[in-house]
């Protein structure tokens, strides 16, 4: 279950997917969330060992510091719903996970936090206070996105996330939709993406070229590959396989005028090549 605290971010991605408008969500919409969730969790409980919820998506959660301990209260406290005790983690970009509010949410039970370091362009005050979390939530993780700019400072990153205490590195490729399809044309001009579930921009490589350097050194954190095809591995037949509207992304492909097959033209708006 992935619970949206609130609507707005102070960072602004190149590839972050969500159009952002500035308006919060206002106390009644959390208490109809808070409502439905909490009817949620006991079905989810059925046939799962440890339900997982998720503060991730919409905003930067830790804006919203005292909704996140309320919601924590609920699905933790002494009045939470029967069966199993579910998992909670929180993403974070880090600019606000100082040790005060990570001991409050550890406090109510906090299982573990992930630091979206692309988002601060791996800044050494979130790197401090990544490894300042290492001490306090159960679990840090490192949850960024393959980001092709970021491939070198991701390299010579893992040996500091061994040392910082990081317990997975989580390295998903970015999804492209309407919202960041300009921006990342602009800045990556002939980027390539493929379409498995959603459309995603392939990162050259990244995720396994991390693989192989992790466990070549023996760094002592796991690395997760998601990727495109692994998320439809995991979400399986029944999901959604369109493409939301992306316009002008890929390269047109029409018949040649001789009828000897189809030649690739890219579209006005720069279309990138699609595999």
């Amino acid at each position: 279950m992935f619970i949206p605290v609130g609507r707005s971010c102070n960072r602004r991605c190149v590839y972050c997917t969500t159009r952002f408008d500035g308006a919060d969500s206002g106390p009644a919409f959390m208490r109809r969330v808070k409502a439905r969730y909490r009817a949620a969790l006991p079905r989810l409980s059925r046939g799962a060992p440890r339900p997982k919820i998720a503060f991730t998506g919409g905003g930067e959660p830790l804006l919203y510091l005292d909704e996140v301990a309320s919601y924590l209260r609920s699905f933790l406290g002494p009045r939470r719903p029967r069966g199993p005790r579910p998992w909670v983690y929180l993403y974070t970009n880090g600019l606000h996970a100082t040790a005060d509010r990570l001991r409050r949410l550890a406090d109510l039970g906090l299982d573990e936090i992930r630091f979206h370091l692309g988002a601060s362009d791996f800044a050494p005050a979130v790197r401090r206070r990544l490894r300042v979390a290492a001490g306090i939530v159960p679990v840090v993780t490192v949850e960024t996105p393959a980001w092709p700019p970021h491939r070198r400072r991701l390299l010579d990153l893992l040996p500091f996330f061994a040392d910082a205490g990081v317990r997975h590195l989580n390295i998903g490729e970015v999804q492209v939709n309407a919202v960041n399809l300009a921006r990342i044309a602009a800045r990556l001009l002939g980027a390539e993406v493929y379409h498995v579930h959603l459309l995603h921009l392939y990162d050259g490589g990244l995720v396994y070229d991390v693989m192989e350097r992790v466990a070549e050194r023996g760094y002592p954190y796991s690395v997760l590959d998601c990727s495109g095809f692994v998320k439809q591995i995991q979400r399986g037949p029944a999901a959604d396989v369109w493409p939301p509207d992306v316009d002008g992304l890929c390269a047109e492909y029409p018949e040649r005028r001789d009828g000897a097959g189809r030649g690739p033209r890219a579209l006005a708006g720069g279309g990138a090549p699609c595999g």
